[in-house]
């Protein structure tokens, strides 16, 4: 099973967590001609991805709330069209 399917079934926050996590598992690692080495600790970059992830989609919400129409409750059929194209005195 690839890793893909796997993580077709989760959460947005988990998803953007795990790219997050990987590219800074990315920029941590050194490699050699022998080996490879991670500059930090591979759990503390997971809390980070988390926590970067958790962040960005509560202010991509709060965000998208913001700029979401104020007047949701208006109804056309209450107004009467045909008075905006009145000549006034």
């Amino acid at each position: 099973m690839s890793t893909q399917s796997k993580m077709s079934g989760t959460d947005p926050a988990t998803e953007l967590a795990a790219s997050i996590f990987t590219e800074l598992v990315c920029r941590n690692v050194v490699v050699t001609e022998n080996a490879a080495q991670i500059k930090s600790n591979p759990e503390n970059l997971a809390r980070i991805a988390f926590k970067l992830a958790q962040a960005f989609l509560r202010i991509e919400a709060e965000t998208k709330q913001s700029s979401a129409p104020k007047n949701q409750a208006f109804e056309v059929q209450d107004v009467d069209l045909t008075s905006w194209n009145a000549k006034k005195p």
